[in-house]
């Protein structure tokens, strides 16, 4: 199958390099594969894009405008554009006979392009809206081991020929989930919708723990053994992030806020919980040193919005850090993967470093502050580290730790809900 992606993010990236794989012919409109320390790629995925690249199946770099090709699919992996703008590449690409967007749109996108489309050219095209469920930290498997194919389609043809394309990955079991174009755009909102209002819920019950001095994981453990709810997306933390996540989250807000009479909805206070949930850490750490935070050193642990990924969009962590410098806290931050964004995004301002260890970042700190529950922060030697720090205090904002067995150490430990009011 021939195939053209227009985009480069990590969904269009992933795409490419999976399809490529599958021995279809992928053309891309972008003109280099990222760097190695870019936010849109993985190293795995990096990996799998030059060996696609050097095979010839992936090619990089394609102007509709300047090339013909025939193509059998175009699939629009951008963050939304207009209608019209989706239609001029359409054009541009000699009107393919498939065309699947795969990024979340507004209701009724689908079907206006397809009415577009009627108009535009005699030639039978069919739109679809096949929504990616690609997850940044795990983008190659979040592919190609998919729970589910979702796919908005009102044709059987078109249906039968991405269910062809995703075939390698769907022959153990059907997973493929058809329905209108409009329903898929729905469910695609909706599950982020739901996803996020389980998460903002935990947090609101873990303020509620906290000021009883209940653990929150006691609550949590008994929540999920209920087989109607389940664990997943139980944790309270410190805030969700993500560009897509919350992008999708807004979108969904503006069709609910549009539908109702009444502004205040149910998704608007779950967005509003997570923006309040941000600044937990730092209100924290202002209490225990009874607003006295100028001049004082503080370690900031991740700094990316979710463990394995490098992209700090929407991250708590900048939220934080941006508070922290705003206080004239010297802020030393550490994370695996994503310190090429965070000194992009702070370029040029004082008062923030960046250390290549989480020891390193504690070493004379007056706090640790705990934002993305990267791996190798799970059994670190914390007693060590604690020798090593003006004062042992270690606020975790993903409740990695064990408050008895780090209060035997001799810190001054809080999480999120955990029962210790700071």
């Amino acid at each position: 199958m021939k195939l053209l992606i227009i985009g480069e993010d990590l969904v269009a990236w992933t795409l490419g390099a999976v399809l490529a794989s599958t021995g279809c012919s992928v053309k891309m409109t972008a003109g280099a594969l990222p760097d190695a320390t870019s936010e849109e790629v993985e190293p795995d995925l990096s990996r799998l894009l030059t060996q696609q690249l050097e095979s010839g199946r992936l090619q990089l770099g394609f102007n509709p405008v300047a090339e013909s090709a025939v193509l059998d699919l175009l699939i629009d992996a951008r963050d939304f554009v207009s209608t019209d703008s989706i239609l001029d590449a359409v054009r541009l690409a000699d009107f393919p006979p498939l065309i699947a967007l795969v990024q979340p749109v507004p209701l009724g996108t689908t079907d206006q392009l397809q009415e577009a489309l009627n108009k535009a050219t005699p030639k039978p095209q069919q739109v679809v809206f096949w929504p990616n469920f690609i997850q940044a930290g795990r983008a190659l498997e979040s592919f190609t081991r998919v729970e589910q194919l979702l796919l908005g389609s009102a044709s059987a043809q078109a249906t039968n020929q991405i269910k062809r394309l995703m075939l390698p990955f769907n022959r153990s079991q059907e997973r493929f989930r058809v329905m209108t174009p409009r329903e898929a755009e729905l469910t695609k909102l909706a599950i982020n919708g739901m996803l996020a209002t389980r998460i903002s819920f935990m947090n609101e019950l873990a303020q509620l723990a906290e000021r009883q001095e209940i653990d929150i994981e006691a609550v949590r453990q008994g929540m999920g053994a209920d087989s109607r709810i389940g664990f997943q997306y139980l944790y309270p933390g410190c805030g969700f992030g993500g560009e897509a996540f919350l992008q999708t989250l807004d979108q969904l807000n503006s069709e609910l806020a549009a539908s109702q009479s009444s502004a205040q909805h149910l998704l608007s206070s779950v967005q509003a919980t997570n923006e309040q949930q941000k600044d937990l850490l730092f209100q924290k750490l202002w209490r225990f040193y009874k607003a006295n935070l100028a001049g004082k050193r503080v370690a900031v642990w991740g700094c990316s919005f979710k463990p394995n990924a490098a992209s700090i969009s929407g991250s708590p962590a900048i939220h934080l850090i941006e508070a922290l410098l705003a206080h004239n806290v010297d802020v030393v931050a550490y994370d695996p993967r994503a310190l090429p964004a965070v000194k992009k995004h702070f370029a040029g301002r004082a008062g923030l470093s960046v250390a290549d260890s989480p020891e390193a970042a504690a070493q004379g700190a007056d706090a640790i502050l705990l934002v993305t529950e990267w791996k190798e922060f799970w059994n670190l030697d914390l007693a060590s580290i604690k020798e090593q720090m003006n004062l042992p205090l270690l606020l975790d904002g993903r409740n990695i730790y064990d408050p008895e067995e780090l209060a035997a150490q001799g810190w001054v430990y809080s999480g999120v809900g955990r029962g210790q009011v700071v």
